[in-house]
C-alpha cells in the first residue's frame, strides 16, 4: 500500500518494528489492544485526533480481528471495517466450529478429539505422535508462543495437555492426529470475498516455515496452481456469507492424498506481514482509496 501512495498507520500495542518502516505515515503506540471496550475508545479517539474518518482497518492477530467483528456496527459509523459479522467470524474463532462446518460440508480434516478434562484422553484411540492445540488460538499463544505442541507418548500427552489447558486460562484444548510433512506439505487459499466470490485469491506452498513443526510465520512462499483448494476455500466462506480477507491453511495428507484443513484466518495473514519487510503489527489502518 505504501508503494501505492496509500497513507498507513500502525496501532500497536507491542514492541514490533512496523513503526520503523519507510512506509508507515503514521504510528501510535497504545496501552492494550486485548480489551473490547478499551479498544473501540482508543480507535474512535485515534479517528478524530489523527483525522482517520473513512481509513480501513485491518486487524492482523486474532483477538483485534474478534473485536472489531463484534463492534463492527460502531466502528463502521466513522471507519471501514472489512471484517465479517460475528455470526461469519465465530467460524474462525472457536476451531471447533472450523471443523464442524468442514464436516458438513465435505472438507477433509484431520482427526481431531475435543477432551473436557485430563480423564477423557484415555478415550483417544488415534495412533501417537499427536498434538495440542487451542481450540480458541490468542491466550495460548500468549502464553507460549506457540501454535500447538507434539506429543509423542501417553505421558507427554498428559502432561502437555494440562500444561497447555493452564496457558489458554481454562479455554477448551484439543488434541489431533499429526499429519506427517513439513511446511512443503503445507497450502493456504488467500482471499478477499465480497457478495459470495473471490475479488482477488491465491494459493500458496509454504516451501519454508518457522518453527520448522508447527510454523508460526512462512519464510518462503510460493504460489501454485491448485484447483481443488479454490474451489473447497470458496465453498466455506460461501456458506457463511463471508466478507473480507480469509486464509484457509490446508496440509496435504499423502498417506490419504488427501488436502486437510487445518486453520481458518479471518483477518490477514502472516504472508501479507512477511511480505512487507518482514514487519508485523497488531492493526493497521489505510486511506482508502476505493470501495472495499
Amino acid at each position: 500500500m505504501g508503494r501505492r501512495g496509500v497513507a498507513v498507520c500502525v496501532v500497536d500495542d507491542e514492541q514490533s518494528i512496523a513503526r520503523f518502516s519507510r512506509y508507515a505515515t503514521k504510528s501510535v503506540s497504545v496501552p492494550t489492544l486485548a480489551d473490547e471496550d478499551e479498544t473501540v475508545n482508543t480507535l474512535l479517539r485515534l479517528e478524530q485526533e489523527l483525522g482517520l474518518s473513512g481509513w480501513v482497518l485491518f486487524p492482523t492477530r486474532d483477538e483485534t480481528a474478534a473485536i472489531l467483528s463484534r463492534q463492527r456496527s460502531r466502528l463502521g459509523e466513522r471507519m471501514r471495517v472489512p471484517t465479517p459479522p460475528w455470526e461469519s467470524f465465530r467460524h474462525a474463532w472457536d476451531k471447533r466450529s472450523t471443523y464442524r462446518l468442514a464436516a458438513q460440508l465435505e472438507i477433509p480434516v484431520p482427526q481431531t478429539w475435543s477432551p473436557d478434562s485430563a480423564e477423557h484422553l484415555e478415550a483417544i484411540d488415534g495412533p501417537l505422535p499427536l498434538v495440542i492445540k487451542p481450540a480458541i488460538k490468542p491466550r495460548f499463544f500468549k502464553a507460549t508462543k506457540a501454535k500447538a505442541w507434539r506429543a509423542d507418548t501417553t505421558d507427554e500427552l498428559r502432561v502437555r495437555f494440562a500444561a497447555a489447558t493452564q496457558a489458554a486460562g481454562g479455554e477448551p484444548i484439543m488434541v489431533q492426529e499429526l499429519i506427517p510433512g513439513t511446511g512443503a506439505q503445507q497450502f493456504a487459499y488467500c482471499a478477499f470475498f465480497k457478495d459470495g466470490r473471490a475479488l482477488g485469491s491465491m494459493v500458496v506452498c509454504r516451501a519454508r516455515q518457522h518453527p520448522h513443526d508447527f510454523g508460526r510465520a512462512s519464510t518462503y512462499v510460493e504460489t501454485v496452481d491448485l484447483p481443488e483448494l479454490e474451489e473447497m476455500g470458496e465453498r466455506f466462506l460461501r456458506t457463511i456469507d463471508y466478507y473480507g480477507l480469509a486464509e484457509l491453511e490446508f496440509k496435504l495428507d499423502e498417506r490419504e492424498g488427501e488436502y486437510k484443513l487445518l486453520d481458518f484466518n479471518a483477518r490477514t495473514w502472516g504472508i501479507t506481514r512477511w511480505a512487507r519487510e518482514q514487519v508485523s503489527t497488531s492493526l493497521t489502518c489505510c486511506s482508502p482509496t476505493r470501495s472495499v
